[in-house]
């Protein structure tokens, strides 16, 4: 609540949790001087995480889609991997890796 009363503007990225997995093994397989990963540190596959985005975060989704309509602010929603890099495009940033 604290966060949406400073917003401005909501954009929920929700993409299904096959992607949010296989994004997740590409990170930590092939992207090693990723943006934002910390100097020094190597990724590794963790049981934790594949629980977190295959049992967790799916009621997350569904609590958050309900948060994002019921806010009155100006929001968009990127669903797809396809609609997030038109986001990009548009926007003219960069795509990351």
């Amino acid at each position: 609540p604290q966060r949406f009363a400073c917003a401005t503007g909501i954009i929920l990225l929700d993409a299904p949790t096959t992607l949010s997995l296989f994004r997740y093994f590409r990170r930590t397989w092939f992207e090693r001087e990723r943006p934002g990963n910390l100097a020094g540190c190597r990724d590794s596959i963790k049981w934790a995480m594949i629980r977190h985005i295959a049992i967790a975060t799916p009621p997350n989704r569904r609590r958050y889609r309900r948060m994002f309509g019921d806010l009155a602010l100006p929001k968009l929603a990127l669903l797809t991997s396809d609609a997030l890099a038109n986001f990009y495009r548009v926007e003219g940033l960069n795509l990351p890796l």
